[in-house]
């Protein structure tokens, strides 16, 4: 069977990562693209992609029908619909799917570091098991951890830079390095793993634009913003006791609670964040292209 992948299937491309991956893949000639979308969903896409609608449970009997002729499905749904992704991985299996890639991106799920502080995450590991248990029957697999999406959290705050006060708060020392990606370089490596099927068949990849310390990308803000800029300090370790606590009140807690047990992992020493230091790192593999925090930074202030 030819490893070529041409037909690619975006689910979830209405959120916060999926127009990125879209734009990446629309504009590569290799793939025809479409997307699987809710029947609620107030997403709206280009008019020359193909949309496919479905009931919001996602059952299998619909999911088998749009999964005729793709060669590729792309899965950015959130993080907690396990039960979804293994329903979309069985039916992909039987519909001839040559490659799924899991809603893996953020977080090294692989880590048994990041998922012993992130016990919300263990569900990426789950997910990934399950295609290691499928893949034998069919479907290859990859998946990407690419750390925070570093364009997009200045548009959250969940990486503590606010550009609107400019006020930030640092961890720590503020010297730890951690791998983060923008939202583009995030749809350009999806992009080249689909071009090189067999080089990433069944792997486990970590990708990142940079990997930084706060103190500069803090740097760069003052430098662009031409401001100084009001710091606040706090430890990766009283973030990770606050947020274990706010886990344990749930209700209006429980969200407060991950930001801060996710800020812990990606700011604390040794706690998996650097991607540059494993074997999984790939952008050599994937030829992904060069970026620094200042021009990036620079970008994101200009807008």
């Amino acid at each position: 069977m030819s490893q070529l992948i041409k037909n690619v299937m975006i689910i979830g491309a209405g959120g916060n990562l999926g127009p990125a991956i879209l734009e990446a893949l629309d504009k590569d000639a290799q793939f025809t693209v479409s997307v699987l979308s809710r029947q609620s969903s107030n997403s709206t896409f280009p008019s020359h992609i193909k949309v496919h609608t479905i009931s919001d449970s996602y059952p299998a009997e619909e999911l088998a029908e749009v999964f005729k002729g793709q060669d590729a499905i792309v899965s950015t749904v959130s993080i907690g619909n396990n039960d979804v992704q293994k329903t979309m991985i069985d039916v992909a299996a039987k519909a001839g799917v040559k490659r799924f890639m899991p809603a893996e991106y953020g977080t090294n799920g692989k880590d048994l570091r990041s998922t012993k502080l992130l016990p919300m995450y263990k569900g990426k590991a789950e997910i990934i098991e399950y295609l290691e248990a499928q893949q034998s029957e069919g479907v290859s697999w990859t998946a990407l951890a690419t750390g925070p999406f570093f364009d997009w959290s200045f548009k959250s705050g969940v990486l503590g830079f606010d550009l609107a006060s400019q006020k930030a708060t640092i961890y720590d020392t503020g010297n730890s390095r951690w791998s983060t990606t923008t939202l583009p370089t995030i749809g350009t490596a999806v992009a080249r793993v689909l071009h090189k099927p067999e080089e990433t068949a069944n792997k486990y990849l970590l990708v990142s634009s940079f990997t930084p310390s706060q103190n500069e990308v803090l740097a760069a803000l003052e430098k662009h913003s031409g401001k100084k800029w009001h710091v606040e300090h706090r430890t990766s370790e009283e973030a990770a006791k606050t947020g274990k606590e706010k886990l344990g009140l749930g209700g209006a807690d429980y969200y407060s609670g991950v930001l801060d047990l996710l800020v812990a992992n990606i700011f604390g020493e040794n706690r998996g964040s650097n991607f540059e230091e494993s074997e999984q790192w790939a952008n050599h593999l994937l030829g992904l292209p060069k970026e620094t925090v200042d021009e990036v930074v620079a970008r994101i202030v200009k807008a």
